[in-house]
């Protein structure tokens, strides 16, 4: 009976110490695969910055700004925010946040994108 007592002990502890470690992968595996899937969307939807910026500049100037001064800054997005998808891509074995702020193109549509969210 000692014997039993001392192997359900050791399975007990070993759960015990077997969850904590399956948890902390989910955890990478999670961040990991989202990295990889935000990067995947943007380097094909990144140019949903074009109308974005058009629409934007158009409500806080005029159509005429928009047009021209949001075709502009969209296509700088774009490009920032397809480098971006490329990076988080090839680095989403390292479990960071993307750089381009919002995550996609399309959420968030009227915050402005901005870059650097990895190093804060």
């Amino acid at each position: 009976m000692h014997k039993f007592k001392s192997i359900g002990l050791a399975l007990v502890l070993s759960c015990g110490l077997y969850a904590p470690a399956s948890q902390a992968d989910e955890s990478y595996l999670h961040q990991t695969s989202d990295k990889f899937l935000t990067g995947f969307a943007n380097i094909f939807t990144g140019i949903g910055e074009v109308p974005k910026n058009i629409v934007n500049t158009s409500k806080d100037t005029n159509p005429i700004v928009g047009a021209t001064g949001g075709l502009i800054m969209g296509t700088l997005h774009t490009l920032g925010r397809t480098a971006s998808g490329v990076f988080d891509v090839i680095t989403s074995p390292i479990p960071t946040k993307s750089m381009v702020e919002p995550k996609y193109a399309w959420s968030e549509f009227d915050q402005s994108t901005t870059y650097g969210g990895t190093f804060k």
